[in-house]
C-alpha cells in the first residue's frame, strides 16, 4: 500500500470522514504483519480495502507489483483468490439457511471449474484440517459452538489457496479458553502453506504472540512500525507507550510497573482532525513544532519506523528531553 487514503461523505454531503489517511506498507511473503490502535482509528477499514471491499479515496495497492484498481473485471476476479478476510463475528459470517457443506462448497462454485464430487472433497479435507469432524458438514451453523464457526470459516478459504488473509479482530468474540487453540491452528496453515496474515486486532498480548511485525494506529494514520520485539520492548512513539502500559500484565504486585499512562482526553474527530501531529492534543511531550508541522515517516532504528519529532534511537526519553517537557506525574496515575 501507498499513500492509502479512505475517506467517506456524511449523509448530507457536507463533511468528510478521513477513516484512513495516508498510510504506506509492504506485507511480506508469509509473513504475520499486525496493525493495533484504538477503536475508530482505521483497523479495519484498511482491512477491508486490502480485500477490495473498499475503494480507496487516493492511493495505490498493489499485489506482486500490480495495481488492483488497474486490473479488468475478469482478471481481478481471478486475482482476488489471492487476498481473502475473516470477519470479527463467526456467528454473522455464516448463512443459517446452509448447511456447513453448502458454506464450504459456495466459494468454490463462485470460482467454478471442479465438479461437484471434487468440491466436496475438498470441503471434507478443510474441515479435517482445521480440526473438525467431517460429519459436522451436515450441520447448520446454529448447532456449532463460537470457536467451531470460526474454524469453518477459516475451513472455507483453504481450497482457494489464498496467499494473504486479513484477520479482523478474529478472537475478539472468543472465550479466552478458545483463541489459544485458533491462533495455534493460524500458525500451523502459515507454516505449511506460507499464508501472509494482516492481523487486525486491539489485544496487544494477542498480537505481540502472532506478528512479526507491528503498525500501531491513531486517526487514521500509523505512529509506529517495526519488528515485534522492537516496538513491544523500545517504543519510540508515545502513543505506543500508552498502550503497552495499559496493557495488563500476569505478574506478582511487587514485580508490576508502579505506574501507568493516563492519555486525557477523547481521540479527535476524523471529520476534523488536529494540524501537525495528530496525536498531539493527547501526548504529554507535545510542542509547538508538533502542531505547526506534520512530523515526517521515518526509519529511526532499523526497520522500525515512526512519525514524531522527538523519536530517536535512544526513544521516548530523549524525545521528552528534546521537547523541553521532561516527563511527570502529572500524566501517570497509580
Amino acid at each position: 500500500m501507498r499513500d492509502l487514503a479512505i475517506h467517506f461523505r456524511s449523509l448530507d454531503g457536507r463533511e468528510t470522514v478521513k477513516a484512513v489517511d495516508g498510510v504506506d506498507f509492504d506485507i511480506r511473503p508469509a509473513e504475520t504483519f499486525g496493525i493495533i490502535g484504538e477503536s475508530g482509528s482505521g483497523k479495519s477499514t484498511i482491512g477491508r480495502a486490502l480485500v477490495g471491499l473498499l475503494k480507496p479515496s487516493d492511493g495505490t495497492i498493489r499485489l506482486d507489483g500490480r495495481e488492483l484498481a488497474e486490473l479488468g473485471r475478469n482478471e481481478r476476479r481471478k486475482v482476488r483468490q489471492s487476498y481473502q478476510i475473516i470477519f470479527q463475528d463467526p456467528h454473522a459470517a455464516l448463512d443459517p439457511r446452509m448447511t456447513i457443506m453448502q458454506s464450504l462448497m459456495e466459494p468454490m462454485r463462485i470460482r467454478g471449474g471442479i465438479r461437484d464430487a471434487e468440491m466436496r472433497e475438498a470441503a471434507l479435507s478443510s474441515l479435517v484440517r482445521v480440526g473438525l469432524r467431517k460429519a459436522m458438514a451436515e450441520r447448520y451453523a446454529h448447532e456449532l459452538s463460537g470457536g467451531q464457526k470460526q474454524r469453518i470459516n477459516i475451513a472455507r478459504l483453504l481450497p482457494l489457496s489464498p496467499r494473504l488473509v486479513v484477520c479482523d479482530e478474529v478472537v475478539s468474540a472468543l472465550d479466552v479458553s478458545i483463541r489459544g487453540e485458533i491462533l495455534n491452528l493460524f500458525a500451523d496453515l502459515q507454516r505449511d502453506l506460507g499464508i501472509a496474515y494482516a492481523f487486525i486486532a486491539h489485544d496487544l498480548s494477542v498480537v505481540a504472540q502472532v506478528s512479526d511485525r507491528i503498525a500501531v494506529t491513531y486517526l487514521g494514520r500509523f505512529m509506529e512500525l517495526g519488528p515485534t520485539e522492537s516496538v513491544m520492548e523500545r517504543p519510540l512513539h508515545p502513543y505506543t507507550e500508552a498502550l503497552l502500559s495499559s496493557e495488563p500484565r500476569p505478574l506478582p504486585k511487587h514485580l508490576r510497573p508502579a505506574r501507568r499512562i493516563e492519555l486525557k482526553g477523547e481521540i479527535p474527530s476524523p471529520v476534523s482532525p488536529p494540524s501537525g501531529c495528530r496525536f498531539r492534543t493527547r501526548c504529554p511531550f507535545a510542542a509547538n513544532v508538533c502542531a505547526a508541522t506534520v512530523p515526517s515517516w521515518r526509519e529511526v532504528r532499523k526497520d522500525h519506523f515512526a512519525a514524531c519529532h522527538f523519536a530517536g534511537p535512544d526513544g521516548l526519553d530523549h524525545a521528552a528531553h528534546a521537547a523541553g517537557q521532561p516527563r511527570t506525574d502529572e500524566w501517570r496515575i497509580e
